[in-house]
């Protein structure tokens, strides 16, 4: 009996012991981070290299005590370096960011080793989307991609409206999802609604935007976790003729649910949107003259802010007259301040407008009087300008210098300007076309979206109604799911003077291979991994997988250059917030070991 018995307790204890010994040689293995380490910068006191590779950074203006990079000129630079060539490798990039809850900029690159000639490298920077005249929103996106020379081809995304010829200046993603909004339709009921795109060619009804009369949602901006949308009657051939009410701004309370965030003024296009010192600004024209008067001479033109509740207030008023007119027509906001412009430009610090002049570039002087400003974005950390009546992008220099960066074609307007997987996009009208930025090589046309064979636009000057009736915008360009997403309009707006088809459409491109996380990262720390393994881009945010690629062919992304490693600055905009523990590996880390890296100390 006893025997028995001791034989059964060796038994047990022999099968515990051997599932112990299972359970450890099943373990994984003690996580070794200096592993296939060949960059680690903490940005802590000093920008040298704790690889052990001597990979050490030169310090260009960041304030290295605190890790704080000022979104203006601050930058690390690395000389380019073998032990830094990703090659068709695998490879993680690791950092801690920190954005501030109120950011009057663009928030930047973290990590850039790219050559925009060669289109060729990694991007990893964070920003929030804008529709055509909107400045960006306020919510921090994720974005990171690599590239070598490869181009996709487009894809129909679906038409939001049926009816509706005209996608408005409102591409924007919200909450990890992309919107559009509409002008005009065959029926009123079908007025100024905005959708949300399922995937696809589908779309689905957010509702309509309040009961007015006006024809359409103009556009669309994240402010403070919600999304706002400001109404109009776009159509500026019958504008000022019909009997259309005033434009008013709502906020977005899901489903097909807006609440009525008031009238700013009499205008009856609100043009465009800002979030600038976590507050709400929009312009847009001065509505109808008073009775009895049949135009506005001059009275000035006026920005308003947001109150809460419905109440608006004058921000600031801007002369109506040459020469340093202005209709707050397109915003942006950079470096600190809020600018507007058409057809001059002026900036607001939070206190004072200032005049920082006239974007004409190339354009001919005689050309000037019909002068105005479409869109403005941010590329390489400076403001730029997209123009009519030649589709030129003027960049600004300071003070009140501005310089032509090129034409698109035979294009007259820009309507749509974004920064994607490291090149500037454009969009531009009569052809619905869109370029690519090629520095020395100029303006590449990616797609005309309208432009039969033997077409030819007419003067942009002195249109013909049935010239303008053919006319085709690129209205918006975001990105979205790591796709760079168009938005499609007819000049009006108005179902009578073109039909819908491509006018009325969404369409996407896939340059090179990127992935984004589309909700708001918020403020305050955050712990970024990017990496590539095998044929698979993957985005992890405080350790969390949150993006990942459709497989690809590994061999076709060399990401060989000769370009130097940047942390802070790329082809977006240099980098508003603090930057710390940067790592490069030359492997994919595991989960394991992001979750590691997640947690420690930032």
């Amino acid at each position: 009996m006893r025997r028995s018995l001791l034989l059964g307790v060796l038994i047990v204890f022999g099968c515990h012991w051997l599932v112990a010994q299972n359970v450890l040689s099943a373990a994984p293995p003690e996580v070794d981070l200096q592993r296939d380490l060949v960059g680690y910068w903490k940005l802590q006191g000093d920008c040298r290299d704790s690889s052990g590779l001597n990979n050490h950074g030169t310090n260009h203006g960041v304030d290295l005590k605190t890790g704080r990079f000022d979104g203006r000129s601050a930058y690390v630079e690395v000389p380019n370096r073998d032990s830094l060539q990703l090659g068709q490798g695998d490879f993680t990039i690791s950092a801690w960011v920190h954005t501030d809850p109120i950011v009057d900029d663009t928030l930047g690159d973290v990590f850039s080793m790219y050559d925009p000639q060669a289109r060729r490298g990694v991007t990893l920077n964070l920003k929030a989307s804008s529709g055509g005249y909107q400045s960006s929103g306020d919510d921090r996106h994720v974005y990171f991609g690599i590239d070598n020379a490869k181009l996709g081809q487009w894809q129909n995304c679906g038409r939001p409206n049926p009816t509706s010829n005209y996608v408005s200046n409102s591409l924007t993603v919200f909450n990890g999802h992309l919107y559009a909004a509409i002008m005009d339709a065959q029926n009123e009921a079908d007025w100024c609604h905005v959708f949300r795109f399922a995937g696809g060619k589908k779309w689905i009804d957010c509702g309509r935007v309040g009961q007015r009369k006006t024809t359409g949602v103009m556009g669309l901006i994240v402010h403070q976790g919600n999304l706002y949308a400001g109404t109009a009657t776009y159509d500026w051939t019958r504008v000022f003729s019909g009997e259309y009410e005033p434009a008013r701004v709502y906020r977005f309370e899901g489903g097909t649910t807006w609440t009525d965030c008031g009238q700013p003024s009499e205008m009856l296009r609100i043009n465009c949107m800002a979030t600038y010192g976590g507050k709400l600004y929009i312009g847009g024209d001065r509505g109808l003259p008073p009775p009895g008067e049949k135009q506005w001479t001059g009275r000035p033109y006026r920005v308003y802010v947001w109150e809460g509740g419905t109440k608006w207030s004058v921000a600031g008023s801007l002369p109506s007259e040459p020469p340093k007119n202005c209709y707050p027509h397109a915003m942006a906001v950079h470096d600190g301040k809020l600018y507007v412009g058409y057809p001059n430009v002026y900036a607001f610090d939070g206190r004072n407008w200032e005049f920082v002049g006239t974007p004409i570039g190339n354009t001919p002087l005689d050309q000037k009087p019909f002068l105005q400003v479409h869109s403005l974005e941010v590329f390489r950390g400076k403001l730029l300008a997209g123009m009519w009546p030649e589709a030129r992008v003027v960049e600004h220099q300071g003070g009140e210098q501005w310089i032509d960066r090129g034409r698109l074609g035979d294009g007259t307007e820009i309507n749509a300007l974004t920064v994607y997987n490291g090149k500037l996009f454009a969009g531009a009208i009569p052809r619905g076309e869109v370029s690519r930025y090629d520095d020395e090589r100029g303006w590449t046309s990616l797609h005309k979206f309208f432009s039969p064979p033997g077409w030819e636009p007419g003067p942009p000057t002195d249109p013909m109604r049935e010239e303008i009736n053919n006319w085709t915008r690129v209205t918006s360009l975001t990105v979205y799911q790591g796709l760079l997403y168009a938005s499609i309009g007819s000049c009006t707006s108005a179902v009578k003077d073109a039909p819908a088809g491509v006018r009325g459409s969404v369409y996407s491109l896939k340059a090179g291979e990127c992935i984004s996380f589309d909700e708001d990262l918020g403020a305050g720390w955050k712990h970024l991994v990017a990496l590539r393994c095998g044929g698979e881009l993957r985005l992890y945010v405080a350790g969390r997988l949150v993006a990942k690629s459709a497989p690809f062919l590994s061999e076709d992304y060399d990401l060989s250059t000769n370009q130097s490693l940047r942390i802070g600055s790329g082809e977006q905009d240099f980098f508003t917030g603090k930057i710390r523990e940067v790592r490069l590996h030359r492997r994919a880390l595991a989960e394991r070991e992001i979750q590691i890296l997640s947690r420690t100390s930032q």
